[in-house]
């Protein structure tokens, strides 16, 4: 298990370590669309490969409606917003807005799903906007701090979490590996014709077309099967908590490659607080009862 998460975490840091490299020579949406549909390929086939995979997929794709609108909430407007936000904001910044994903999650739940956030959870989303905030004064990415791109990447997780939500009321029947194809497959569709315009004037060359390539079906489409996988074994609590790693990850991999200078003492300090509170949001609480350490955020897992 603990390698798995090490994995996790080291994919999802290269999505983002690759695509803000290639977003600063290739224009954002065909990164966008490129990376989109060579994972859909790449997911298409592993659940192709078995009769019981292909009749879930003809399953999923029963459900247009269903599959157009989370298709666009959870994969065209996310990667969309959050490549045109890594241009004018930077890579850590924007991973740093994206991991503020669970705060979201209890202000839209709470708003429109009915959600019932206690105390613990708002405080611990409060803690992490400010921190998060504090982060971006500090002007953590060499660029300037965008209004714009600050804007792109919260309308691109606010939307990744109301597709969270839709996706748990419609598709949870559904095994992801036959779900994620058919909706790559919509977010697809939207984004190659957003994207031609740019790929007509300004085309990849051959090394920026094979990163695409590698982003997608080599980075892109294994985080996706290792996070549904480690979800499935230990539950979305503890994943999420491993995911709260990537911002560190990223952030010391951006000085690794030499794109960013070391991280400052308040930066360390305010990611740390922004750690702690998605942890207060995320991960469960425990309590004494008779003796015994009882969790209480299992609501999920039940």
């Amino acid at each position: 298990m603990p390698a798995m998460a090490v994995c996790l975490v080291a994919l999802l840091a290269g999505t983002w370590l690759l695509s803000g490299a290639l977003v600063a020579g290739t224009a954002p949406l065909a990164v966008a669309a490129g990376r989109t549909a060579v994972c859909c390929l790449t997911l298409t086939a592993v659940a192709a490969s078995t009769a019981s995979g292909r009749a879930d997929l003809r399953r999923a794709a029963a459900r247009p409606g269903t599959v157009w609108l989370l298709g666009l909430l959870g994969f065209a407007g996310y990667a969309a917003g959050t490549l045109l936000a890594i241009p004018r904001i930077g890579t850590s910044l924007t991973n740093l807005v994206v991991a503020l994903m669970p705060c979201f999650a209890v202000a839209i739940g709470a708003l429109f799903f009915g959600e019932r956030s206690g105390a613990r959870q708002m405080g611990g989303a409060a803690l992490a906007a400010a921190a998060a905030a504090g982060y971006a004064a500090l002007g953590a990415d060499a660029g300037d701090l965008d209004p714009v791109g600050l804007l792109l990447a919260a309308a691109a997780t606010a939307g990744f979490a109301v597709y969270g939500f839709l996706y748990r009321g419609r598709l949870s029947g559904l095994p992801p590996l036959a779900v994620l194809p058919v909706l790559l497959g919509a977010a697809s569709a939207v984004l190659l014709p957003m994207a031609l315009p740019s790929l007509l004037s300004d085309p990849p060359t051959a090394a920026q077309a094979w990163g695409i390539v590698l982003l997608g079906a080599v980075i892109y489409a294994p985080a996706y099967l290792v996070q549904h996988r480690l979800i499935l074994r230990t539950g979305p609590v503890f994943t999420a908590a491993v995911q709260l790693a990537v911002p560190f990850t990223v952030r010391l991999g951006d000085w690794s490659l030499g794109t960013a200078p070391p991280p400052s003492a308040a930066e360390v300090a305010l990611l740390a607080v922004c750690c702690a509170g998605i942890a207060l949001v995320t991960l469960p609480a425990r309590r004494a009862k008779s003796g015994i350490r009882a969790q209480d955020g299992l609501a999920e897992g039940r």
